[in-house]
C-alpha cells in the first residue's frame, strides 16, 4: 500500500474516533439539564462565579474584560451590587450563559 495512502487512512480513522467521542459528549450534555437559578440567589451565583474563576487571576480577568480589579472583586463579593453590563461581561468571560425568562 502507498505510504501516503496508509497515513491518510490512519488520520481518517483518528478523526472518525474523535468525532464519535464528540458526538457522545454532545449526547451526554443534551441529556443533562442545564443548572439554573434566580439571579437573586446570591449564594449560588457567588459560588458559581468563584468556581468558574478558579485558576484565573484578577489581573488576567481584568485584561480579558477591561474591568478594574476592584470592580471585579466587588462582582465576586456581591454581583447584585454591580452594573448589569459589568456582570454580563464577567459572566460571559467565565463561560456562564445568562438569559431572562418572563
Amino acid at each position: 500500500m502507498n505510504p501516503k495512502l496508509f497515513q491518510l487512512r490512519k488520520e481518517l480513522q483518528h478523526i472518525s474516533a474523535n468525532m464519535e467521542e464528540i458526538l457522545s459528549d454532545i449526547e451526554d450534555a443534551s441529556n443533562s439539564p442545564v443548572p439554573s437559578y434566580s439571579i437573586f440567589d446570591k449564594k449560588l451565583l457567588i459560588n458559581d462565579l468563584r468556581e468558574r474563576r478558579k485558576g484565573i487571576s484578577y489581573e488576567d480577568l481584568e485584561l480579558q474584560t477591561d474591568i478594574s480589579r476592584s470592580t471585579l472583586m466587588r462582582i465576586m463579593k456581591d454581583p447584585a451590587n454591580t452594573s448589569l453590563e459589568n456582570f454580563l461581561v464577567v459572566a460571559n468571560e467565565l463561560g456562564m450563559k445568562i438569559w431572562i425568562e418572563k
